[in-house]
């Protein structure tokens, strides 16, 4: 279950999609409303093209100064609703108002035939770059009411109305092409068909944003959940395990299963640490580390944790192993065959590990920005009291007989006795390698 902020992280990340497609969508204006200047002013000359061009150079003004605002992350909500009814409310202005020729002998109502409603289309189709469907809704919404208020103006300001109701008085041929062609005609059936053209397409594109953001919002939560997979384990396990662990989009839910589960200490540390320099200590560490992080990988296994010099690795939890226990023997070989060999930052040393198989329980852990697989149960404990116990054996691997079975009683190993367990009266048996690592 995803918490608060992440909710919070996802919503802000759409908020920055949003921005990002306004200020998109005001660049698309730009070049178009620069073009549109050039065009007036090339088609009718500068001293006649400067009236036209001046309403295009107002639209030009607003749209750089909001896009300025948006670029530098100071818009609000309100601001970009707004910006949508300055901007088709300019266009109604121009459809009143602006005469189409400059005689102002052509009546005004021509508006209507000359120009189409594909430049409401495009401000329709540009506010969906916005990925905000209610923004898309709005931009609808204002673009019907400017269309009918801009009509309605120019009719009330006719002296004279001429309707479709007028061909009913006379149904004939002539009556309907005299009544198509008269310059008085208001012809409100193709408002009405506008209307619901416009109001459609709004709610369908709304409908298909919305869809867009559910689509977007859920690859965001999935790119969250597996950078969360990579925070927790990248650091301790190699990239193809990561990626097989985000495969799941970061779900590990808590559960239960029999994994293997391997506890390597380094010897002598504590005496190390406590006359080394502390730069030292850590360089030694993140060789070591380095080294532990990449042999156990090699077998499917996850360091879990770290707890000073010592870390606990799991074989079969998360990643899913059938051969978990061999692996984690042949690991554990392998890290103390490195260790013979190869020195750290300098330092050489030798380790203990144990290793125990058996019902542990497995999932993601803490509070929030804190979260941590981790492992559970006697199975960990019985690993880590191994490791220990090497002490008094005076050996550098053991393993518990169920990781000897499971392993199918690999001849390396020999029996090794048993070991004291908390709550156990008889001990568990173990095994010890037979032959050098």
């Amino acid at each position: 279950m995803r918490n608060t902020t992440s909710a919070q992280d996802i919503e802000a990340a759409l908020s920055d999609t949003e921005r990002a497609g306004l200020s998109l969508v005001l660049t698309i204006r730009t070049v178009l409303v620069v073009i549109v200047i050039v065009g007036v002013i090339g088609s009718q000359g500068i001293e006649r093209g400067l009236f036209g061009a001046s309403f295009a150079l107002i639209f030009l003004l607003i749209g750089l100064g909001y896009r300025t605002i948006v670029i530098r992350k100071r818009d609000r909500i309100w601001m970009r609703y707004a910006f949508v009814a300055t901007d088709v409310a300019l266009l109604g202005v121009i459809v009143a108002f602006v005469p189409l020729v400059q005689s102002g002998e052509v009546p005004q109502i021509f508006v209507f035939r000359v120009y189409s409603i594909g430049v409401f289309f495009f401000l329709l189709a540009t506010a969906a770059l916005s990925l905000s469907p209610g923004l898309v809704l709005w931009t609808g919404f204002v673009i019907v009411l400017t269309i009918w208020s801009a009509w309605g103006w120019i009719v009330w300001n006719m002296e004279e109305i001429v309707a479709w109701r007028d061909y009913a008085t006379d149904p004939t041929a002539q009556n309907y092409v005299r009544i198509v062609l008269h310059p008085d005609m208001i012809n409100i059936a193709s408002r009405i068909n506008e209307t619901i053209t416009i109001a459609a397409t709004a709610i369908v594109t709304a409908a298909a944003v919305q869809r867009a953001r559910d689509l977007l919002r859920t690859r965001i939560a999935s790119e969250r959940a597996r950078a969360e997979v990579a925070e927790v384990f990248g650091r301790f396990v190699p990239q193809e395990v990561v990626d097989r662990l985000s495969a799941s989009d970061g779900q590990l839910p808590p559960a239960s299963r029999t994994a293997t589960v391997l506890f390597v200490d380094i010897e002598g540390f504590t005496r190390f640490a406590e006359t080394a320099d502390p730069q030292r200590i850590v360089e030694t560490l993140d060789a070591y580390f380095d080294a532990v992080s990449d042999v156990m990988g090699k077998h499917d296994g996850v360091v879990i944790s770290l707890i000073g010099d010592a870390a606990m690795v799991s074989f079969n939890a998360p990643l899913d192993n059938e051969a978990h226990a061999i692996s984690a023997i042949d690991a554990a070989r392998e890290l103390l065959t490195l260790v013979e060999t190869r020195s750290f930052a300098g330092h050489q040393f030798n380790l203990r590990i144990g290793i125990a198989t058996g019902d542990v329980a497995a999932g993601t852990v803490g509070g929030q920005g804190r979260r941590s697989y981790t492992l559970y149960g006697d199975t960990v404990n019985l690993a880590q009291r191994l490791e220990a116990h090497n002490k008094e054996t005076g050996t550098r691997l053991l393993v518990d007989e169920s990781t000897w079975r499971a392993a199918g009683a690999p001849s390396i190993l020999d029996p090794g006795g048993t070991c004291p367990v908390r709550g156990r009266d008889a001990g568990a048996s173990i095994y010890r390698l037979s032959e050098p690592a």
